[in-house]
């Protein structure tokens, strides 16, 4: 689902959103969450998908994502293209980034989900993720092993910020999933972590999202 800038711009930036387990795009839209970023970035044009967890477990989402959305995207004229997820859509759009690093402007996480307790658990006994050894992983991403996968790309962010700074994180205070979201902000810059009151729901997120995307647009205005 297509959602036009309210003010069209030459720079023409891009929002695609990945949605959480079992939504929809029209679902999103009628949450809000294309307008919460058309108000903070009105001259941003917005996408929805329908992506699902199925498509984010077997690596079946990044190659569609490339396919149908960013490779139309660039033929159309968009050079500066966000990737935003929910819940487990932030998860598609971290599977995204350790595919093709750097490939994007960047990625906005809503409230993500990680994975497992037990994977966060072992970086925390290992004194975080400098520490962590997350074992010999396979070059080929897998249900078995994407959470590791993943945990492990944001390990390397350490020896390459210029990756990290172009992560963004919100998470309400309230939400299930916010022990993960602190474990991953400690691998990100402090200014582009965000967590404000709210639980795991879109109403949450759309709040942050209007939040996140307006700090984005300043520094994309005034570098």
């Amino acid at each position: 689902m297509e959602v036009a800038a309210p003010r069209p711009s030459a720079e023409r930036p891009l929002v695609v959103v990945l949605p959480g387990f079992g939504v929809d795009a029209a679902e999103m839209m009628g949450h809000g969450i294309a307008g919460a970023i058309r108000e903070a970035w009105p001259e941003a044009d917005v996408v929805l998908t329908s992506a699902t967890f199925a498509y984010s477990r077997d690596g079946r989402l990044v190659e569609r994502l490339q396919s149908d959305i960013v490779e139309p995207a660039l033929k159309k004229g968009y050079r500066r293209i966000w990737l935003a997820g929910a819940s487990m859509g932030g998860m598609g759009a971290l599977l995204y980034e350790r595919e093709r690093p750097g490939a994007l402007e960047g990625i906005v996480l809503f409230a993500p989900f990680l994975g497992s307790n037990e994977v966060q658990q072992e970086i925390r006994a290992a004194g975080g993720l400098r520490r962590w050894d997350p074992g010999a992983l396979p070059a080929e991403m897998s249900g078995d092993n994407y959470q590791r996968q993943v945990w492990n790309m944001v390990k390397g962010w350490g020896d390459r910020p210029e990756l990290a700074r172009r992560v963004w994180l919100f998470c309400g205070t309230d939400d299930r999933l916010i022990d993960g979201a602190r474990l991953l902000a400690l691998e990100l810059p402090a200014a582009n972590v965000l967590e404000l009151p709210g639980g795991h729901t879109w109403g949450t997120w759309a709040v942050g999202a209007k939040a996140v995307f307006a700090r984005i647009r300043e520094l994309q205005q005034h570098p």
